[in-house]
């Protein structure tokens, strides 16, 4: 259980990373395409507008999910962890 928890949190870790990357991408092209739009018909302008906020709403989404699922790893890392008997040397009781 607890490596299953460890790879996840590191799993969560690394989708956490590649989500908020894509927001600022989004965010930044978003901004971009508000000052100078890419062509000049209006309803292209819009559609291109639209779909970078979808993805900015969906990255920033996406990013606070899996924040809160890798916050419920740990916290479960933290309680399966806190029970643990401590390591006992067992070497020399033999001889």
């Amino acid at each position: 259980m607890i490596s299953f928890l460890f790879s996840m949190a590191s799993l969560l870790n690394l989708l956490f990373y590649i989500y908020a990357i894509g927001f600022l991408i989004s965010l930044g092209l978003e901004q971009l395409i508000k000052v100078r739009p890419l062509s000049v018909d209006e309803s292209m302008n819009e559609r291109n507008n639209y779909i970078v906020q979808n993805n900015r709403k969906y990255c920033w989404r996406q990013a606070w999910v899996v924040n809160i699922n890798w916050f419920a790893c740990n916290v479960g890392l933290y309680f399966i962890s806190r029970n643990m008997a401590s390591p006992v040397d067992t070497f020399w009781n033999g001889m």
